[in-house]
């Protein structure tokens, strides 16, 4: 890793006195080294500053889904739940990859456990009832869709409508003469977590969750939420979903297998609409 910072953005002035600036930030994250998710940073006193969130899987479009969740939930504490505010996020290259930095607000509490399932399906409830700040699935600022519905659980694609989302769902369906169809034209846009796992979750004594976690938290059809709650992978998202008051949808199936299509071929952009094919082309 060099020291180059590219696509610096700074979310708050208020931030830590001591934050190093990025160029030192990057060198202690490459000190400590890859196999992590994040490292505290530590003042003068010995007290955590601010933690870093560093890897080739942290993006600037989760550092901004992050940043609106925040300021939308940190109002309300009524709520129950709590999101870090973020300072600052870049990226950085390296030899093998790009690396994402989202430098955060570090909050003292202990991280849940595999029992606080029913806790964090009372956060995942909050969250669901998010609505988008426009029409454009995927993360704040319309980036590509992190979920688990895709191979890799990304999209690769940026969609500009949910009919462009339909569309290329059912043309998955089409081009493999199956005559299931999805529809997401009555369904809103809502916040749709989907990796739900005891780490990404902090509890407080308040009783207030702190949910730390956005990289496959994205604004999407309500369908994608029942999607994410009935095909869970890992046992502790089964036991969450049993507790979470999701949308009921007649997609899920239709979706089950249009993705299973995608992961036959190894890739998302099987049967991608006309329109979305030009834009990419351009």
């Amino acid at each position: 890793m060099t020291g180059t910072i590219s696509t610096l953005t700074r979310f708050s002035e208020d931030v830590p006195a001591n934050l190093p600036p990025p160029e030192q930030i990057v060198a202690l994250c490459k000190e400590a080294g890859y196999n992590r998710h994040g490292i505290p940073f530590i003042g003068p006193f010995g007290a955590v500053l601010a933690w870093f969130k560093y890897g080739p899987h942290v993006t600037l479009d989760e550092a901004f889904t992050q940043v609106w969740v925040a300021r939308h939930l940190n109002a309300k504490p009524e709520d129950g739940v709590k999101v870090p505010q973020v300072f600052m996020a870049f990226t950085s290259p390296h030899p093998a990859c790009t690396i994402g930095f989202i430098i955060m607000e570090y909050i003292a509490a202990p991280d849940c456990t595999s029992g606080d399932y029913e806790r964090v399906a009372q956060a995942v409830n909050t969250l669901i009832r998010i609505k988008a700040p426009n029409s454009v699935p995927g993360p704040i600022g319309g980036g590509a869709v992190v979920h688990s519905f895709f191979p890799e659980w990304t999209s690769g694609i940026r969609y500009k409508t949910s009919k462009e989302l339909q569309s290329h769902l059912n043309q998955i369906l089409k081009i493999n003469k199956d005559n299931k169809r999805v529809s997401f034209e009555a369904e809103g846009l809502y916040l749709c977590p989907v990796d739900i796992n005891p780490g990404h979750f902090k509890k407080l004594e308040d009783g207030r969750i702190v949910v730390l976690d956005f990289r496959a938290t994205c604004f999407l059809p309500e369908s994608f939420i029942a999607y994410a709650m009935q095909k869970p992978v890992h046992k502790f998202k089964q036991m969450v979903a049993k507790y979470v008051n999701y949308p009921a949808s007649n997609n899920v199936e239709a979706m089950a297998v249009a993705s299973g299509y995608l992961v036959y071929y190894g890739r998302s952009n099987i049967g991608l609409p006309t329109n979305v094919l030009r834009r990419m082309r351009r």
